[in-house]
């Protein structure tokens, strides 16, 4: 069986994909590009990888790699992925698959003209606790689930290294598309990904301003905070929350689901300890029982990046497709314009 070469653009973010292409059986090369010549000479020599290039285009030509993994910023998800997809190689893309929904469309089609596989880097799906949940909620245990609350909260963690002047044209908005991302598309999977039938949201820059301008930074337009009521075609209600910054207790990540025969909690406190609390409420005999989801089930942790590997090695369909992506895309799209013209919007 052939083995692949695979190649990492933007090491930043791509730091994580290029360790685990480098341990993987199925590949037998790496090649990475950054415009950072001191990050490609970090993680070029911690990896022993002696193909390494400034230039993305004469990368892609002069490698030929089979697949790419696109890890830069958001307004170069587009070029970037068609620019590999016309050169031949399949494309793992980070997340959000890009800063808006024409673009994510666009970046479809173009896989589906070249026939080259596209998928989305949505990791959370990976971890051993959605794993878990998922399986159990694909086996109907916990009944036709018709509310979902998804958080990801910070206390203070505004990224200053984000292009916050520019944060709008560069990557599509702030903490909405930069985190809340995450969490919508776990509860999405989670939930088979439902349709949406109208979203009511709305984005606020309440907190950071100030922290702004004491660092010396010009104020910014993208928000610090968003939250969001998505409801579905099925009459399940989903609430979203994202925030940089909040007058909270810690930074917390967490998706919490209702069923009619059982419910599930994922909640991960980040600072200032890392805690975990994964439980299941399921009915049995009468009674609702807890269960630990880390310890009285055992399902081990996925691998994203293996997992587009596998996906182009055995020729099946990825597993985070792109018209999930857009289908998050256009939600992200959603809250924004109904926080801009403060009316719910149709799908």
């Amino acid at each position: 069986m052939k083995k692949l070469k695979v190649a990492v653009v933007g090491l930043t973010t791509g730091a994580g994909h290029t360790a685990n292409y480098v341990e993987s059986n199925d590949v037998s090369e790496v090649v990475i590009c950054d415009i950072n010549e001191d990050k490609l000479k970090e993680i070029g020599d911690k990896h022993n990888i002696t193909k390494r290039y400034t230039d993305y285009g004469r990368m892609l030509a002069e490698e030929k790699p089979d697949a790419v993994s696109v890890t830069v910023p958001n307004f170069l998800h587009l070029p970037f992925t068609v620019k590999a997809l016309e050169a031949g190689a399949h494309v793992l893309c980070e997340k959000p698959m890009a800063k808006n929904t024409a673009e994510a469309t666009e970046m479809q089609r173009c896989a589906e003209k070249h026939d080259k596989k596209l998928m989305i880097n949505f990791n959370q799906r990976f971890q051993k606790e959605v794993l878990t949940l998922k399986s159990v909620i694909d086996r109907g245990d916990l009944g036709d689930i018709y509310f979902v609350r998804t958080a990801w909260q910070r206390r203070r963690g505004v990224p200053w290294w984000y292009p916050l002047a520019n944060g709008l044209t560069t990557c599509g908005g702030g903490a909405l598309i930069d985190l809340g991302v995450h969490v919508l598309d776990r509860a999405m999977w989670l939930c088979g990904f439902p349709t949406p039938e109208w979203v009511l949201g709305n984005t606020y820059s309440k907190l950071s301003h100030n922290e702004a301008a004491s660092r010396g930074i010009d104020p910014f337009e993208v928000e610090d905070m968003a939250v969001a009521m998505i409801r579905m075609t099925n009459g399940l209600m989903l609430q979203l929350e994202a925030s940089w910054a909040g007058n909270r207790e810690n930074e917390m990540i967490m998706t919490r689901i209702y069923g009619t025969r059982g419910g599930a909690v994922l909640k991960s406190v980040v600072k200032p300890n890392r805690e975990r609390y994964n439980k299941l409420f399921l009915e049995k005999d009468g009674e609702l029982h807890d269960y630990d989801i880390d310890s009285d089930f055992d399902n081990p942790p996925g691998n994203i990046r293996q997992a587009f590997l596998d996906a182009i090695v055995n020729n099946t369909p990825v597993p985070c497709a792109p018209w999930q992506g857009i289908q998050i895309n256009k939600i992200l799209d959603a809250v924004y314009k109904s926080a801009a013209s403060g009316a719910p919007v149709k799908f």
